[in-house]
């Protein structure tokens, strides 16, 4: 297995250019320049359409010039590198390459920017894309984090999609628990950074948000997704409150299992994992449910 780092971000001239000589809308331009090249290769194990997936075209021309010359200074040796490093720790299960597309993502995008560290990335069944605004501050740290994160997606996909052919309920709990998982997974190369989607409330908070929020809910298969991972000011949910709290019922499932590596893990059904958790004698879970 190899991995193979497609640098978009310093292929986009012939885009922008087409831009400032008005060959056509930024939309058509897009996708001729930026998406089309690499759109196959990305999903070529995808077994839907990922069109919803696909980049943005970014409009403000002198903006991204700005931001290609400064994700040129990206050290793409030392990142392959250190992607490589993280695959050793749970290899894939064939010897397929797996290509990683980096784009630069629109700096209108505010959310990104201040709230995940002008780093976002997407798993494409098999590989990855990941989008970086480079004027984020220290963006260059989050992108192997962001890597490592979509890196788990992949395996996960490969295991329980590939070779399980599906077998998940598709519960909601299989949802909260990859994403606790894969923050778990890359948090474990890099304790020191903190990321906002995790750490944003404590862990009584995000204790208490389960139960009152969640824990009816992690056995079904029809849950509005967007609401309970990404969070609804008007349901008093939490920005990104699922990330947070499927992360709290990984570790708490990795204090109990000290010995359980990332593949064991991955290879055990959530709902199992879940309800093994449930059941630990003296959870405090279960003292606040009365159970």
């Amino acid at each position: 297995m190899r991995i193979q780092i497609l640098a978009v971000y310093e292929k986009l001239e012939q885009y922008c250019n087409a831009m400032e000589n008005g060959e056509g809308t930024a939309a058509e331009l897009w996708e001729r320049e930026a998406v089309a090249p690499y759109w196959k290769t990305l999903c070529q194990y995808a077994p839907m359409d990922l069109s919803e997936r696909k980049p943005r075209a970014i409009t403000d021309v002198g903006t991204l010039k700005k931001q290609i010359e400064l994700m040129k200074q990206i050290d793409l040796k030392a990142l392959e590198t250190e992607f490589n490093r993280i695959a050793e720790v749970l290899p894939p299960y064939d010897e397929d390459p797996i290509y990683v597309a980096i784009y630069p993502l629109d700096d209108q995008n505010e959310a990104v920017k201040e709230r995940q560290n002008g780093v976002i990335g997407t798993s494409t069944f098999g590989n990855i894309m990941i989008q970086v605004n480079p004027f984020a501050e220290d963006y260059e740290k989050w992108i192997p984090y962001v890597f490592a994160h979509e890196y788990h997606h992949t395996i996960f996909g490969a295991y329980w999609y590939g070779i399980r052919q599906g077998e998940l309920g598709g519960q909601f709990i299989d949802a909260l628990l990859t994403d606790g998982e894969a923050d778990h997974f890359a948090l474990s190369f890099y304790p020191d950074l903190k990321p906002k989607w995790l750490f944003g409330m404590t862990e009584d908070e995000i204790k208490n948000l389960f139960y009152e929020k969640y824990a009816d809910l992690v056995k079904c298969t029809d849950v509005d997704y967007g609401t309970y991972m990404f969070g609804n000011k008007e349901q008093q949910i939490p920005w990104c409150a699922g990330y947070a709290v499927g992360f709290y019922l990984i570790s708490q499932y990795k204090i109990r299992n000290p010995q359980l590596t990332y593949r064991k893990m991955l290879e055990e059904k959530p709902i199992c994992i879940y309800e093994n958790l449930m059941k630990v004698k003296g959870d405090s879970s279960n003292e606040k449910t009365g159970q």
